[in-house]
Parts: C-alpha cells; sequence; structure tokens
C-alpha cells in the first residue's frame, strides 16, 4: 500500500514545482537591480555625450583683477597651455598649475563660470628683499611671506645672504631689527646669517655691525638696542663716523670709526 505524502513533503514539492518565478519579493529585488543599472548606464552614456558634443564651447579667459608683475604676453601665452578642450573638459587642476609656474604668481585659482568662461584669480609675490645667489643661478627674491621666489632682483631692496631655509627667520628679524633702528634714522642694507647661525648687519651709511650668535643670557636683540640707545653719546664724543661695531660682548661693544679707533663699553 503506497504511503501518502506528508504536509510537509507537499511544501517542499510546491516550492520545488514554482522556484524563484513564483516570488513575488524575489521578482521586485531584480527588477529594482536592473533599473538601478539601466538608470546609471544612460547617465554615464549622457555625460559622455554633453562632454563631445561641440557644445559649450569656451568662450573666454577672464582675470579677476590686474597683475602688477605679470605681462599680458604671459598671460596669454598661460591661457593657450591651459585651456585643452571646452568648457566642460578643461582640466581646472592642470590650468592652475600652468598659472601658478609664471614668474612672480605666488598661488592661482581657476573656476567655471556658467555658460562658458574660466575666470582667474592671481595672487602676484610682494618682494620684500633680494636673495644672494652664486654666479650663473637665476636670481631670487624674498617675499613677504618669508618664501624665495625666482624674479630678477630689484636693486632698492635690502640683500639677504643666508641658507635658503632660514629665509622666513631672516625676513622676522630684518623686520624687528628694522624697528630698533628706527631712532637713528637708519636701514639695514644687507642682512648675512652664517651657517654657523652668526648674524651681521650693514646699514645704509656702510655702517657694518657685527651681532654674532643668539645668545639665551644676552640676546641680539638687547645688545643691538645697547647700540642704538648709546649711539647719540658716542657722536657727541668724537665727530668721525662709526664705520663697524662689534656687538658680541655682553656687557659693551667695540667700534671703529672712520679716522681712529675707540672703545666703548657703556
Amino acid at each position: 500500500m503506497a504511503k501518502k505524502p506528508s504536509a510537509r513533503n507537499k511544501a517542499t514539492q510546491r516550492r520545488d514545482d514554482g522556484g524563484l518565478w513564483d516570488s513575488p519579493r524575489a521578482l521586485t529585488m531584480i527588477a529594482d537591480v536592473i533599473l538601478l543599472l539601466a538608470s546609471a548606464a544612460i547617465g554615464y552614456a549622457l555625460v559622455i555625450m554633453v562632454t563631445r558634443m561641440p557644445v559649450l564651447p569656451l568662450q573666454s579667459v577672464t582675470l579677476t583683477r590686474a597683475p602688477a608683475n605679470v605681462s599680458a604676453a604671459q598671460i596669454e601665452d598661460a591661457a593657450r597651455r591651459a585651456v585643452t578642450g571646452s568648457f566642460l573638459t578643461t582640466d581646472i587642476e592642470r590650468a592652475r598649475t600652468v598659472f601658478e609656474s609664471l614668474p612672480w604668481v605666488r598661488h592661482a585659482t581657476v573656476r567655471r563660470v556658467w555658460p562658458g568662461s574660466l575666470e582667474i584669480d592671481i595672487e602676484e609675490h610682494v618682494a620684500v628683499a633680494r636673495w644672494w645667489v652664486p654666479p650663473n643661478v637665476p636670481a631670487r627674491m624674498v617675499n613677504a611671506q618669508g618664501e624665495l621666489f625666482v624674479a630678477e632682483h630689484e636693486a632698492a631692496l635690502p640683500l639677504f645672504i643666508g641658507p635658503d631655509e632660514d629665509s622666513a627667520s631672516m625676513l622676522a628679524r630684518h623686520l624687528e631689527w628694522s624697528d630698533l633702528l628706527a631712532p637713528m634714522e637708519r636701514q639695514i642694507n644687507k642682512l648675512v646669517l652664517t651657517r654657523r647661525q652668526a648674524w651681521q648687519l650693514q646699514l645704509d651709511d656702510g655702517t657694518r655691525l657685527e651681532l654674532g650668535r643668539e645668545e639665551e643670557k644676552s640676546p641680539i636683540t638687547e645688545r643691538l638696542a645697547r647700540y642704538v640707545n648709546t649711539q647719540p653719546e658716542i657722536l657727541r664724543r668724537g665727530a668721525q663716523k662709526v664705520i663697524y661695531a662689534d656687538l658680541r660682548y655682553p656687557n659693551g661693544y667695540a667700534i671703529r670709526m672712520s679716522s681712529t679707533e675707540h672703545q666703548d663699553r657703556p
């Protein structure tokens, strides 16, 4: 006598007969996945089509402000090298790099302006000093941030001589010591920092000041202030001009006058 199939076997048989296609939930999930993939494919195709169509041409390249040290010819040449496609396909990052490669350009910002322009904002270096370089090496300057950049020298600016990595600290010292020398109505023509971190100044009247190294017990600024404060009395004692001063002493300084030597220890 044949055994009747149990309820469990009947349920299993029904699932095997219908399979995946009788499951509304599974069919809905499959449809959603297909729709998502189709939408992504269509979107990608539209982007490719738009960027390759001869629409949205680049109509102009404009500057937000007129540069002071970059010529129109240099700007035009950079624009030709920077623009390599249409309004949408031009590589903004590459364009920025091209403009920043121009002399005197410290930073450049490039952005798209709808419907067909590129807007360029250029920040130029502000030169505050000349930087000494060996012969046959491109001239360099120091900007207001203490950074070095390649540019032809401006003779009216002071000359810095020192290690490249110390350009920012040299600028800070120049500003500080220029304020100290203001009562003497003297300016710094040359600032020197040796590899041993010893400082020297040459003033606009030719006077050379030997400042030496920074000392915790006798800071350079303190020694220079002592020199400035005592100069009126020194000049009253003799009519000769000071041509050299050694400020490396902790409690005084030695000076050499234009015709005679004089020692002063306040």
